[in-house]
């Protein structure tokens, strides 16, 4: 199987203070390692503290509701709701499984969209 080397990235997730270094390599070329990558619209980090994931959906959906704020002015409550409720919330609620909040400051910033 060949992979595209410039698609691939390592991605350690550890809570050691000083991880081990390892070159991980492939048709002897070295992958790159990275911080922080989105798999499945979800930015997993090294670390996993979820705020990198939680800033970048917090301001896709701040975006998202002010172009609905624009556009939809003059409607009814009820066609506003609607919008929100296919346009921004799916985004705040996807895979909240896996990164479901638990520092209060995540939970501030994620409030203040809904």
């Amino acid at each position: 199987m060949n992979f595209n080397i410039a698609k691939c990235h390592l991605l350690r997730i550890t809570q050691k203070r000083k991880p081990s270094h390892f070159t991980y390599t492939t048709t002897n070329q070295p992958i790159s390692q990275v911080e922080s990558h989105p798999y499945l619209g979800i930015t997993i980090d090294s670390k996993l503290p979820w705020s990198k994931h939680i800033h970048t959906t917090t301001s896709q959906c701040a975006r998202t509701l002010g172009l609905l704020k624009r556009t939809l002015h003059p409607a009814t409550p009820n066609v506003k709701e609607t919008a929100y409720n296919m346009l921004i919330r799916p985004k705040l609620e996807c895979a909240t499984v896996a990164w479901n909040p638990h520092k209060q400051n995540n939970i501030d910033t994620l409030e203040k969209i809904q």
